[in-house]
Parts: C-alpha cells; structure tokens; sequence
C-alpha cells in the first residue's frame, strides 16, 4: 500500500508540474516546490522536484531543483539515496567553488553515515538517557559534522607541507603549496574559523624550499652557461652538442621561472589574515622575483648563444 501510495503522490506530482508549466516560469516552479519544504512536505516536495527535474531544460532551475531534492532526501532521513543526490548535486558546480565543497563534503558524511549519526560525533550527540541520536536530518547537526570535515581536511594537509619541505624539484614545491592553499581555502568553507597559521607556516616552508633548490640549480647552470658563453663567442659557432646543452639548461631554467609564478600566484590566494600586514608576503614574493629574474638572465643568454652561426 505504502509503495502504491508513493506512485499515486509521484503521479499527481507530475500532473501538477505539467500543469503548473503554462503558468509558471521554471524558477517560479522551484520557488513553489522550496515552499513545499519549508513547509515540512518533504515527501511532497521531493516527488515534485523529481518530476521537475525530469522535464525542465533550464538548466540552473534543474540545479536548483536538485538541491531541494538532496535536502528534502536528507530530511526524511533517506541516507543512501540523500548522499548520491548531494554527490550529482557538487558535479554540477566548478570544482573548488564553496556549492562545490559543501555539497561533497555532505555527500562524504551522508556516506559515512549509514543510520543517519555521525561516527565523529556519535558519542556526544546521543543525550545518554536512552533517546535517540540526533540525526544528520537536523540542519545543525549537518553544520556541525561539516566542520569536523573541514578540520579532518586542514589536519591532512599538515602531512602535505611535511612532504613539501623536502621535494626535491620546484615545480613540485609550487604543486604542494598550491595544493595547500586551496584545500586550506576549501576547509575554510566547512569550519570558517579556521586559523590562517597553517597558510603562513607553508608559504614561508614553500620560499625556504625553492630558495635551496632554485640557488642549486642555478648554481650549477650559472658556471656551465659562462663557459659556452666564453667558447662560442670565441669561435663564433655553436656546435650540435652545445645546442643540445642550452636547450636542456633553457627546460631546466624555465622550470623554475614558471614555479615562482605559480608561487607568487599561490601567495596572492592566501587569506590577507596570514599575510601579517605585508611582512609575510613582500619578503617571500620579493625573493621569488629575484631567483625568477636570475633564471631569466640566464635563459636569454642561452638563446642568444643558439643564435651565433645559425646563418653560417
């Protein structure tokens, strides 16, 4: 009876969306199915989402429609169904964006939560007098496991600034610090409150790292580049093998400028909190400007030297 009841309701639903389409436009629809549950009709509101969802072409209505799906699941306490309808729900979102985030990251504790409770907050959110948990169907308790979410993804990313200091490559070292800042930022939309020491700490990790790789290499080129430098203007030729050297110091080089970019680009993401009035940001950008510029010298001089005896 009950399933017979379910269709009848998805039925009726569909009768009314089509119906309703003459008179309405796509996000007055939504707007009326949203009421619905705000109401407490949450059966009534997903049979009406679904039926929508299903017909309509305009594609940000059906974005909108899916979320009152994914809540109207959430709040009758279909968990399964509730934490795919989320998971579809972040695809349609730029990945990254706050819709994005908060959407996965439901997703992941729906997931995560077969009876609707928590496992990081079981034991605080069950009063002990034999009345049940409160579930993940109440708005705050979502709120709150999000948060345990967001500090679970920030705690992570500490292992992340661990590898980072000991990369051996700068196009690895921007990869990571990168890699932090934006989950950093991505945590930050779960647990708002975060501290922005965490951001500071890898900036300033991410600088000291590129500094000790970048001065090796260059200290390394530096010398090798002077020494063909001082042979082909000599001899006023470049042979197949010294073209073959500069072209491989050339990749080595643009390496590097290419890192600091991307570090300086990282930097000018950072929360403005962790930048402690520019005494954080000026130094590390200002030092990255410096090895970029250094790097940059020594490419244009190996193109120059490519050039000699290219017409001969």
């Amino acid at each position: 009876m009950k399933h017979i009841a379910m269709l009848l309701l998805v039925a009726i639903a569909c009768q009314a969306a089509g119906a309703a389409a003459t008179e309405q436009g796509p996000q007055q629809r939504v707007q009326a199915i949203r009421a619905e549950l705000d109401a407490g009709k949450c059966q009534e509101a997903a049979a009406a989402a679904r039926a929508f969802i299903g017909g309509t072409r305009d594609e940000q209505a059906r974005t909108d429609a899916m979320q009152v799906l994914a809540t109207a699941l959430r709040k009758q306490s279909e968990w399964r169904p509730a934490a795919k309808a989320y998971a579809d729900l972040k695809d349609r979102y730029e990945k990254g964006s706050v819709s994005y985030v908060l959407n996965e990251a439901t997703a992941e504790v729906l997931h995560a939560s077969p009876k609707g409770v928590y496992p990081l907050m079981a034991p605080s959110s069950s009063t002990g007098d034999g009345a049940a948990a409160r579930t993940l169907a109440d708005d705050k308790v979502l709120e709150e496991a999000l948060v345990h979410v967001g500090q679970a993804r920030a705690e992570k990313l500490k292992a992340v600034a661990a590898d980072l200091k000991k990369a051996v490559s700068s196009k690895e070292i921007a990869a990571k610090f990168a890699e932090i800042v934006s989950g950093l930022q991505a945590a930050r939309y779960l647990k708002t409150d975060l501290p922005t020491t965490q951001d500071r700490e890898a900036a300033e990790a991410a600088g000291a790292a590129l500094d000790r790789v970048e001065k090796d290499v260059i200290a390394k080129l530096k010398p090798k580049v002077a020494e063909l430098e001082q042979t082909i203007t000599a001899r006023h030729t470049v042979s197949v093998v010294q073209r073959k050297q500069m072209t491989e110091y050339q990749d080595a080089l643009t390496q590097v400028t290419t890192a600091e970019e991307s570090f300086r680009e990282t930097l000018g993401k950072m929360p403005k909190e962790s930048w402690a009035g520019g005494a954080v940001w000026l130094p590390l950008a200002g030092s990255s400007v410096k090895r970029g510029a250094e790097c940059t010298q020594l490419t244009n001089t190996c193109r120059v030297l490519q050039t000699v005896g290219a017409w001969r």
